[in-house]
């Protein structure tokens, strides 16, 4: 999970639950945060090639030692969420790489 530090570093500093954020208010706090930080392009990039990746666990990245976001039943449930909280808002689709 190392490799994907910019979804980890929004997770875990806008939807973490200890923060304790509506989604709405922490997706628009998400969305504000890429555009000033210029970083936009490479959450996109960066959300491709995790979703690609089948090594990766969704829930293990909602939820973890370092900060937890949500627990999720299922590895689909939590790559659910991360697609409707993470690519949704900034590419306005659903994601093509199912």
């Amino acid at each position: 999970m190392e490799k994907y530090q910019n979804i980890i570093y929004m997770l875990k500093n806008i939807f973490v639950v200890d923060l304790g954020f509506p989604e709405d208010m922490a997706i628009s706090l998400y969305k504000e945060s890429l555009q000033s930080s210029g970083k936009l392009g490479d959450m996109k990039q960066e959300l491709r090639e995790a979703f690609s990746d089948k090594d990766v666990s969704w829930k293990e990245m909602l939820l973890n030692d370092d900060y937890e976001v949500l627990d999720f039943d299922t590895e689909e449930e939590a790559k659910e969420f991360v697609e409707r909280v993470l690519w949704e808002p900034i590419t306005n689709s659903k994601p093509e790489f199912k």
